[in-house]
């Protein structure tokens, strides 16, 4: 039986990731989450993919509508969905934020996403898990992204929308990704990077990503290089490179 128990963060690691975001601008923790979870919430992701219609970038959703159902969609285009002109070619599914049960895998890595992203930025450690969506409150959009072989790829950019509360904390534009896929398994060529405090391009996946924690400074320099461009593109294939994020917004 998989142990879903969830330990979180000591103070110690607390510190360990801030000191070296500050100083680097980025913190990986490999095998963070273990290997039978990350079996299970890869599993439930495809089981979800298939299952769901694939929706055009267009089309608008609420965050009630997850309150029951996932959303999946693709994101193609010169623009991302808050008109920032970056060039992206993924697909992303929003899981729902009720009755998760079937999604245990997926949410015990949401669960650490979100306590990790709190603990690391003096919030409440289920800030944003409430979900109570009346105006003015904070929700979790926990999301998977899949960057499919055929060319799947986010351009180099800095993210700019982080909520307004965040701004108290030393470390304003955490980003906490978890990894579900391998180099030279799931996909070959392209992947995920960040550019350092010092300039570097930093290349941070590998033959035995999955299960990794990647928190990183959002307004350093990121993006994921071309996906396996080699390859024809297939929106209902499992190949790619994925992973999870679970960011604040605002219900308006």
């Amino acid at each position: 039986m998989i142990n879903f128990d969830q330990p979180g963060l000591d103070n110690k690691d607390v510190i360990d990731i801030q000191e070296s975001i500050t100083l680097k601008g980025y913190h990986l923790i490999k095998e963070f989450i273990p290997a039978e979870i990350c079996s299970s919430a890869r599993d439930e992701y495809f089981q979800s993919m298939h299952a769901l219609e694939l929706n055009s970038q267009t089309k608008s959703f609420q965050p009630t509508d997850l309150l029951k159902n996932a959303w999946r969609k693709t994101a193609v285009g010169s623009r991302n969905g808050l008109g920032e002109k970056y060039s992206q070619v993924l697909q992303t599914t929003y899981m729902p934020l009720k009755n998760l049960e079937e999604f245990q895998g997926l949410n015990y890595c949401f669960n650490q996403a979100t306590q990790t992203r709190n603990q690391l930025t003096d919030m409440p450690k289920n800030f944003g898990s409430e979900n109570s969506l009346q105006p003015g409150t904070y929700w979790n959009a926990s999301r998977i992204h899949h960057y499919p072989s055929g060319g799947g790829h986010m351009a180099e950019h800095k993210d700019t929308h982080f909520p307004a509360i965040l701004g108290k904390s030393n470390i304003p534009f955490i980003q906490v990704a978890i990894l579900l896929s391998n180099r030279n398994i799931d996909f070959s060529s392209g992947g995920g990077f960040i550019v350092d405090r010092d300039g570097q391009k930093i290349f941070f996946e590998d033959e035995s990503s999955i299960g990794s924690m990647v928190i990183f400074d959002g307004s350093l320099k990121h993006g994921v290089e071309d996906i396996d461009p080699h390859l024809i593109l297939d929106w209902q294939s499992s190949k790619g490179r994925i992973a999870l994020f679970s960011n604040l917004y605002i219900f308006r």
